[in-house]
């Protein structure tokens, strides 16, 4: 199946960065296409839909949203975690306006404790969105992140490629990926 090859490239910390580029794209292209089916079976009006990523690491995602969507607006949300407290931090926003009526994705490729995800979703909630109509996707979590927004968003608006069980003790997903915003960057990679 391409999306456990893709995956199995993206878990592979030797594969270089066109690699993991390539398998983020892959794998991007399969959760894009679970959301336009999913979006579809609801039938959601994505007439009202915006995305907003989570930056650094959910630019990844964007270029299959916005070729699935091409009419779709995107908000940013700066927000990182604090390698001490593992709290999130805001440092950056700039988002549509949102009512009840907008269907928001939210991008980020990665879900750990899913701190960072309920903090853009509880602005979102703010901002006027409704809960049901916000979705996430991501390519990897921990069980911990996915029970963490399970309890404000539907779980089936969720996609993930994959699930995994733990987080260690600096919080990150066990057997993860790595960083998966510096490898797709290019910062922790000296693999061409």
């Amino acid at each position: 199946m391409k999306c456990e090859k893709a995956l199995s490239t993206l878990r592979n910390r030797q594969a270089g960065k066109a690699d993991f580029r390539a398998a983020a794209k892959d794998i991007s292209h399969m959760l894009i296409d679970d959301l336009q089916n999913r979006l579809q079976e609801s039938s959601v009006d994505t007439e009202k839909l915006c995305f907003l990523i989570i930056l650094r690491s959910g630019i990844a995602l964007l270029p299959e949203a916005v070729e699935a969507f091409p009419h779709a607006p995107v908000g940013v949300a700066g927000v990182q975690r604090d390698e001490t407290t593992y709290e999130p931090q805001w440092y950056y926003e700039k988002m549509p306006p949102l009512t009840s009526d907008s269907v928001v994705v939210i991008l980020d490729p990665m879900l750990a404790t899913g701190g960072s995800a309920e903090t853009v979703i509880s602005h979102v909630i703010e901002q006027g969105a409704k809960a049901d109509h916000i979705h996430f996707v991501g390519v990897l979590a921990a069980q911990e992140g996915v029970e963490r927004i399970e309890s404000i968003i539907p779980k089936e608006n969720i996609i993930l490629a994959d699930i995994d069980p733990e987080l260690d003790g600096n919080k990150f997903i066990v057997p993860g990926l790595g960083d998966f915003g510096d490898r797709y960057f290019g910062f922790d990679d000296t693999h061409s």
